[in-house]
């Protein structure tokens, strides 16, 4: 084990967009909405590269619940649909928060046992991974962004997924 210090790879955000995500919204299951809103980052090489790891995830109309975002059956419908029909989740979100690791418990979660604990189902989170990196590759190659950046963004993903 080395005593050097841990580097911290996860992008900060600068030009945070905030993927507000109502209760209303979540209590319809409308996806359909923010997923238009979310096409429009994709479409030029100059906001894809703007707006690398930097949006939040805020689920919002919750506060006065007491159960935790992943206890929420409804929260976790609507983030697992967006995790499966929005390949570029893992370009996009940012690696300080709790966006990554919410959207992760909700995909690949097996059982949701209170308190926000969370039992993975492992298959669910190979699949997981595996639609990220390809939404992220699939961004990188059609912008021809920097292959270091590619690198630099997967480490940091699995640093904030607690998977490093």
């Amino acid at each position: 084990m080395s005593n050097l210090p841990r580097l911290d790879l996860r992008k900060g955000v600068t030009d945070p967009v905030v993927i507000w995500i109502s209760r209303q919204k979540v209590e319809e299951g409308d996806l359909q909405t923010l997923l238009d809103r979310l096409k429009t980052f994709c479409i030029t090489r100059e906001d894809v590269a703007k707006y690398q790891a930097q949006m939040i995830l805020q689920v919002d109309g919750y506060d006065s619940d007491p159960r935790e975002l992943t206890d929420i059956p409804e929260v976790r419908a609507l983030l697992r649909r967006l995790a499966d029909e929005w390949p570029y989740w893992a370009y996009f979100l940012n690696q300080v928060d709790d966006s990554l690791p919410l959207l992760a418990s909700c995909a690949v979660g097996e059982e949701f046992l209170g308190g926000g604990r969370v039992v993975p189902n492992p298959a669910r989170l190979d699949r997981f991974l595996k639609r990220g990196f390809a939404g992220m590759n699939e961004l990188f190659d059609r912008f021809d962004l920097p292959e270091q950046q590619n690198e630099e963004l997967s480490r940091g993903l699995f640093e904030a997924l607690g998977l490093d």
